[in-house]
């Protein structure tokens, strides 16, 4: 049987923590791109093989999905889904997580586990901020603003009607603009040249290593993070649907590769299966019960 995933966890399948021990060759774009790492380079380039050779992906570079509780989050984190319907609602549904308190994580597993099961009770006080503020004041005695963790839905047909030639202008009017982002002044320069392809650290919380930008940690990060936000996410996200659309546009796999993969089979297709079958058996059981009347009425006596 056929599976379909997200764009968003096609990604996920080759963004392991052990891919920086894979090289593997080709260009992500059809001319050459200085923005990306060495790592991210080579998940862009696995993508592609994934897109246009399952199979092999699967067979030489796969590795399953091990899912486990970071406790940053009120929900954990979950086995991704793959979807045995284009149809299903859930490979368009975009969902969101929240970030757990500090004081909370400080406070142990046991807090941890109560705090969420709090959250899931009084979400709906989310969108009147007074009373949700007062319900946690009295439940847990702190003060909590909850950060959204808004996982817009990458869509199984968020691009579908863009063609390749659409896709191509996009990639090429963002990357000019990376470029001309660059030179634009001399701050823009100094940090890009040393951080540009490593944007990412600006999301850790360690010291930037090797820092001779004349910016401090802490303006240096700001300044990354607004450029990976601005230039380096959106040109991933548009090469992704560049490949989906050119090697694989349903984002089609066998269902046996997504098991192998550690991907769970979504709630609602399993649903939908089960009462597929349930229709189709009663629809049987009735027409063989007719046959056995007919025959029986049929029979010489």
């Amino acid at each position: 049987m056929e599976a379909y995933i997200t764009s968003h966890n096609a990604y996920k399948i080759v963004n392991r923590n052990n891919f920086k021990n894979i090289k593997l060759s080709g260009e992500v774009y059809k001319y050459k791109l200085y923005i990306f790492s060495q790592y991210e380079e080579n998940s862009l380039l696995a993508i592609q093989e994934l897109f246009k050779n399952p199979a092999k992906y699967f067979n030489e570079i796969y590795n399953p999905m091990v899912v486990f509780d970071s406790k940053k989050y009120v929900y954990k984190e979950q086995q991704p889904a793959y979807h045995t319907s284009t149809d299903c609602p859930r490979l368009h549904s975009d969902f969101s997580n929240f970030e757990l308190p500090e004081e909370i994580k400080e406070r142990g597993d046991a807090e941890i586990e109560r705090f969420r099961a709090w959250f899931v009770e009084n979400r709906y006080l989310i969108e009147d901020p007074v009373a949700f503020a007062f319900r946690l004041k009295m439940a847990f005695n702190i003060e909590y603003n909850p950060k959204a963790i808004n996982y817009e839905n990458s869509g199984f047909s968020e691009f579908k009607n863009y063609s390749l030639e659409q896709l191509e202008k996009e990639l090429d009017i963002l990357i000019k603009e990376a470029g001309r982002f660059y030179y634009a002044d001399q701050k823009n320069t100094a940090i890009l040249k040393i951080f540009g392809k490593y944007s990412s650290c600006a999301y850790s919380e360690n010291p930037l290593y090797n820092n001779n930008t004349g910016y401090s940690d802490l303006e240096v990060k700001k300044f990354l993070k607004e450029y990976h936000t601005r230039f380096k996410l959106p040109i991933k996200k548009l090469l992704i649907e560049y490949y989906r659309v050119k090697l694989n546009p349903s984002l089609e796999f066998a269902e046996t590769y997504m098991d192998a993969l550690g991907f769970r089979k979504c709630g609602t297709c399993k649903k939908r299966e089960l009462e597929s079958l349930t229709q189709f058996t009663g629809k049987c059981s009735n027409s063989i019960r007719f046959e056995r009347r007919n025959n029986f009425i049929d029979l010489p006596f």
